[in-house]
């Protein structure tokens, strides 16, 4: 689980984007669905929301805890969150869902969605679902951690159960990612000084899947905002892909911000060096048929 300092980290991160004031209230994490009560075998969805009960909240940590003897995770969804720029995307590993992220000018309102997870009942069985680790930050200008106060969710799991019929919506996604400006920055707290990409969008269709960078020719890789940049002199241009979970992709392209001397780029040199041992071939071989016709 993320540490408390790694949240002041991720303040830290916000500021590359807008703060402003908040006041100073509680705020209130819950879940959401529409039964407690599950057959063996069926599909049911939670959604996890914030209510920042006038709190104007800029930041937020914390993990699902679920009984993985009784349910299994079959989908996380994030298209519709508040959550603009996830620090930790949720995933689920060893019966718990951790996320960490921001939303850029702070969120003030009831029923935020934060994420929503669609579960299978493997078998009978009481459990809950709990929260842990919740932490939330004000949108102050300072991070200031607010109290946040949290709801669980009990539920039950029988084969005595008459299945109902929980709509389970489909997502027909054909839209790209919303256009995102990636921002190169330096700070002395990450990764030593060294520069490094910041980068978010939002998909509110199927949600982000994965986010690739392509340096120069070097080859694509997928990564997490904040990226540790492995040209650290800048002189070549950077693509930064995001592909939702339909595989819509978005590209934004940032310009070398020291580009490199004509003579200096490689590509050229070899192009000028083939270009000048094949004119030299052809004058050679100009000059050869002048003097074998005399």
């Amino acid at each position: 689980m993320i540490k408390f300092p790694k949240l002041k980290i991720l303040f830290l991160l916000s500021t590359f984007y807008f703060l402003f004031s908040g006041s100073a209230f509680a705020a209130e994490v819950s879940f959401d669905t529409k039964t407690q009560e599950i057959k063996v075998n069926q599909l049911f969805e939670v959604g996890v929301f914030i209510n920042s009960e006038e709190e104007d909240i800029n930041a937020i940590e914390g993990r699902v805890v679920f009984p993985s003897n009784l349910l299994e995770v079959k989908e996380i969804r994030d298209g519709n969150s508040i959550i603009n720029f996830w620090i930790e995307r949720p995933k689920a590993k060893n019966g718990e869902i951790i996320f960490s992220g921001i939303t850029p000018g702070g969120y003030n309102g009831g029923q935020g969605l934060i994420l929503s997870i669609v579960f299978s009942a493997k078998k009978e069985g009481n459990g809950a679902i709990e929260f842990g680790g919740v932490k939330a930050l004000r949108n102050d200008g300072q991070g200031t951690e607010t109290d946040v106060k949290i709801s669980n969710f009990q539920f039950l799991i029988s084969k005595q159960i008459p299945i109902s019929e929980i709509p389970m919506p489909e997502i027909k996604d054909n839209e790209p990612p919303e256009e995102f400006a990636p921002q190169i920055a330096a700070d002395p707290a990450i990764f030593e000084g060294k520069w490094f990409l910041v980068f978010a969008t939002q998909d509110k269709g199927s949600g982000i899947d994965n986010y690739e960078v392509c340096e120069g020719k070097r080859k694509c890789v997928t990564v997490e905002s904040p990226y540790l940049l492995q040209n650290q002199n800048l002189d070549e241009e950077i693509i930064v892909k995001a592909v939702d979970k339909s595989g819509n992709e978005r590209d934004a392209t940032i310009p070398a911000r020291f580009p490199r001397p004509w003579y200096k780029d490689y590509a050229i040199l070899a192009i000028l060096i083939i270009a000048t041992i094949a004119l030299v071939y052809l004058i050679r071989k100009i000059l050869w048929k002048r003097k074998n016709t005399k």
